[in-house]
């Protein structure tokens, strides 16, 4: 048996929040969590979107029946079979995102917010975007160990805070500690980190307040 692999072209669904044009001064591409779809993940960023700030969600390619094989219907970014391929791919598709992004407003800053298994996605692909992403808010993820060259020197440079839940159900506090601790010893990055009360889940206010203060320290 020989593999062979074949470029079509698809159709994904992409969820925006506001008006994105020449004049909107903060974009916001934002990555949703496995399990999870744009049509959901993107209620909690209604009401912050306003006519300088607009919301991107690109929906994860992989769609799948959460259980069994009918009912409630989720995505994901990828899965351990030919994880490689699907990181190539995410590369190929974020990038499409972002250049549909920046071609509507040239000129306006460029912030990723990233929720659980988005995270790992956007810090993969980070170094590889046409466009310079100025900030990632990374929520309740765990950084990919495995990250490149290309990705860590992109991260040094970046507005980077990432924030853990006390009682994440996914992320002990144990891993979140081991996480940072990888990146400080191998990469030598010390990122700036916070915990909030809670689980796997947003908080809506810190979430508001986070936004608003990376969009004010924007480089």
């Amino acid at each position: 048996m020989r593999q062979h692999w074949i470029s079509t072209e698809q159709e994904q669904r992409m969820d925006v929040l506001g008006e994105l044009k020449p004049s909107t001064k903060h974009i916001w591409i934002g990555l949703h969590g496995y399990g999870q779809l744009v049509e959901f993940f993107q209620r909690p960023f209604r009401d912050l979107a306003t006519e300088d700030r607009v919301f991107v969600f690109p929906q994860a390619p992989h769609k799948f029946y959460i259980n069994g094989v009918s009912g409630r219907v989720g995505a994901s970014w990828m899965t351990k079979d030919e994880r490689l391929k699907d990181i190539d791919n995410q590369k190929k598709y974020l990038t499409t995102v972002i250049n549909w992004a920046h071609a509507k407003a040239p000129s306006t800053p460029i912030h990723v917010l990233a929720f659980s298994q988005g995270v790992a996605t956007i810090m993969r692909f980070l170094g590889h975007s046409p466009a310079r992403i100025s900030t990632l808010l990374a929520w309740a993820g765990s950084w990919p160990s495995d990250a490149s060259e290309e990705n860590i020197k992109a991260l040094s440079k970046i507005n980077f805070q990432g924030w853990f839940g006390d009682e994440d159900e996914f992320i002990s506090r144990q891993k979140q500690i081991e996480i940072q601790a990888h990146y400080k010893d191998k990469f030598e990055l010390d990122l700036a980190v916070s915990l909030y009360k809670g689980g796997h889940k947003f908080d809506k206010v810190i979430l508001k307040s986070e936004i608003e203060r990376l969009e004010q320290t924007t480089l």
